[in-house]
């Protein structure tokens, strides 16, 4: 096992074998089995990693290796992520659901010296040639790949070396390479370091109390990631994390109810689906926390979920983004009791600042107090703090334009828009991109979205332009309920909606989809530059 020693900064990897030492025979997963879950104690995923990670080493891979990781969250992906971590390698991290076109570019770009996979990851590695110049490939899952070292073999031999010994990480080298989704463009992988690593699990553990004793139902791998770190037993339920808007409902109030789950961390589109498709009499008494990531928890769905749950239990919204996050959270009740008009995402948590600012085209190199917008004003997200990613991988241009100075800190726009209320609490106004600059002045999108979306027959609404720069025309595109459609007499009565408020007066083009695309990674943010080509081509 390996020791932290006390002068050694903290690191994930170190985190477990902690916790390992301090409770060896508590459950650090519970995952599918064929009947029922299996589980995995802190003790022998603590012997696996320790093991791997000699193996690895061993391999070839150790410090600054980058190292494609394509793994499903089993067993193995637990494995390999701390194992690559106590090796100091730097994991890539893409997620496959953003298609296989995608995934190849990412992969082209980040260019890794290893490939980590199951066999199906293998194959497409060979088929559509991914990760030509990697020199070290390792076989996970219970499907042997040919002409790649099997993790458990790696085991063994790392087994047979001892414990392992700590080894250094090259200065300046990221702990993490990981993907964005690309649902606002091409995605980017983002630099992570241990201390930023930290940070954010720290500032998870913090604000939702959560440490050893707790029992996560992770349908999101990333957050997944964090239990053992934090001591949790980390529950895994039979879903497909790169569909989870197709989550059976029925498997997470199983997984709950036959782990106790206490906290769930879950997409807005999980979240819908279990509201809506939960057994009719379902209640989940040990579930307290329910922890949202991706985008906005629409106030229904919370409502539905909160519907399952005991007194006092609350669904918890975290803002941030894959290069920085948390950055700010809300809870339902303090959600719950505001005026029904906007998105608000909550407070900056503690330890992180948030400034609006003027848009601006191109980098901005320092944030002056000229830039700031004024009160009640909608201005583009501007963070510092630990959580901060430092640059994108191989992409200068697009660090130079997402980074900046704040007082001589490291800050990152995140390219969303929002206003500030007398509390101190932000209101999402969507993305800087999504932005309608009409003849009459800009529309942003979230907050007339908000307006339309009151229709009771409506599920969701995406504000787009078609025309001009400049002198877009503003066009809604509604997705209806089911059973509903979009007839002139619901028509009449959108534009009635929108009449009745400045921000939507001037929106009377109104096209019905029959379902919204979304962005890959968490099935909920509307893919507008898609639906805006679409509006485009309708009233060609």
């Amino acid at each position: 096992m390996t020791a932290t020693s006390p002068q050694a900064p903290p690191t994930l990897d170190g985190l477990l074998a902690e916790h390992a030492a301090a409770r060896p025979g508590a459950d650090a997963l519970v995952l599918p089995g064929p009947l029922g879950f299996r589980r995995v104690t802190f003790a022998a995923l603590e012997r696996r990693v320790d093991a791997a990670a000699g193996g690895l080493l061993a391999a070839g891979v150790g410090p600054g290796t980058r190292t494609a990781l394509l793994v499903p969250p089993v067993a193995d992906f637990f494995v390999l992520a701390y194992a690559l971590l106590r090796v100091r390698a730097v994991p890539v991290v893409v997620d496959p659901g953003i298609g296989l076109d995608r995934v190849r570019a990412c992969l082209g770009e980040a260019a890794p010296e290893a490939f980590v996979g199951v066999a199906k990851a293998h194959l497409a590695r060979r088929v559509l040639r991914w990760c030509p110049d990697a020199w070290v490939a390792v076989g996970a899952g219970p499907v042997p790949v040919p002409g790649a070292l099997s993790l458990r073999r790696l085991e063994r031999e790392g087994a047979r070396r001892g414990p392992f010994a700590p080894v250094a990480r090259p200065t300046g080298t990221p702990a993490a390479i990981l993907f964005t989704s690309g649902s606002t463009g091409p995605p980017k992988g983002v630099e992570h370091h241990e201390d930023g690593l930290l940070a954010q699990a720290g500032l998870v553990r913090d604000l939702y109390g959560l440490g050893p004793g707790d029992v996560s139902l992770a349908t999101f791998p990333p957050f997944a990631l964090f239990g053992p770190a934090l001591g949790m037993t980390t529950v895994v339920p039979r879903m497909d994390p790169t569909k989870p808007a197709k989550v059976v409902p029925a498997r997470l109030v199983r997984a709950a109810r036959r782990t106790g789950a206490t906290v769930m961390f879950g997409s807005p589109a999980v979240l819908d689906r279990l509201g809506r498709g939960a057994p009719a009499g379902t209640r989940l008494p040990t579930l307290r926390q329910v922890i949202s990531a991706g985008a906005p928890v629409p106030r229904d769905v919370q409502r539905r979920v909160l519907a399952l749950l005991d007194p006092g239990a609350q669904v918890h919204t975290p803002y941030g983004a894959t290069e920085a996050l948390p950055v700010a959270s809300v809870g339902s009740d303090e959600l719950l009791d505001l005026p029904d008009d906007g998105i608000c995402v909550g407070r900056p948590v503690p330890g992180v600042d948030v400034a609006l600012v003027r848009p601006t085209d191109g980098p901005i190199e320092e944030l002056t107090p000229d830039r700031h917008v004024a009160p009640g004003e909608v201005g583009e997200v501007v963070v510092r703090g630990p959580v901060v990613s430092p640059a994108y991988a191989d992409r200068p241009a697009a660090t130079a334009a997402a980074k900046l100075r704040w007082d001589g800190s490291l800050a990152h726009r995140m390219g969303d828009l929002a206003s500030a209320d007398a509390a101190g609490r932000l209101w999402f106004a969507g993305r800087v991109s999504h932005v309608v600059h009409t003849a009459g002045g800009p529309l942003h999108s979230v907050p007339c979205e908000e307006v339309l979306n009151r229709h009771p027959a409506v599920r969701r609404t995406a504000l787009v332009g078609v025309g001009p720069d400049g002198d877009r025309r503003p066009v809604a595109v509604v997705e209806m309920l089911p059973g509903h459609r979009l007839t002139p007499v619901v028509a009449d009565e959108l534009r009635a909606l929108a009449a009745d408020d400045a921000r939507t007066r001037s929106i009377t083009t109104l096209l019905e989809h029959p379902g919204l695309p979304v962005d890959p990674r968490h099935n909920s943010k509307i893919d507008r530059e898609a639906l805006g080509r679409w509006a485009a081509g309708e009233l060609a």
